[in-house]
């Protein structure tokens, strides 16, 4: 599991094909974590999940690992690993996201310290949308696994 930034070219190609739907473009390098061997439709896939800032506060713990809150987290709102926004990447479409400030190396050191439990959150997600319980906000995962 890393920090990593995704290509503006993903996003590009993800509007060309018409998969962009649910996806959270860069804004700045939005930092992402990147999962390896993940199992989804019988065959294994690198997989990201997004951080995000403000995770509503209605929005049930079960859909996110929550991080401590960020310069741009709003009251009432959580930051964390927003499980539903998991979608599938290729090596290709990784950059490096450089660690550099003091909150990215902690957060990067709960994330390493909580690795099982986000992977294991992120499998049990695919499997659901296996089973067609995928959430609204989810990324078109089929439709841009036809393409990669």
């Amino acid at each position: 599991m890393r920090l990593v930034k995704i290509s503006d070219s993903f996003f590009g190609e993800c509007k060309k094909r018409g998969t962009e739907s649910e996806l959270l473009y860069n804004e700045n390098g939005r930092p992402s974590v990147l999962l390896v061997h993940l199992k989804y439709k019988g065959n294994i896939h690198k997989f990201v999940v997004h951080l995000r800032s403000n995770i509503s506060g209605r929005t049930p713990r079960s859909q996110y690992f929550s991080l401590p809150p960020n310069k741009n987290t709003k009251p009432g709102h959580s930051h964390g690993v927003h499980y539903i926004k998991i979608f599938p990447i290729k090596d290709m479409y990784v950059e490096n996201y450089l660690i550099s400030e003091p909150f990215d190396l902690m957060v990067k050191g709960i994330l390493d310290k909580n690795e099982k439990i986000i992977i294991d959150a992120c499998q049990n997600y695919l499997t659901q949308c296996e089973a067609g319980h995928k959430h609204f906000m989810t990324p078109d995962i089929d439709g841009i696994l036809s393409w990669l």
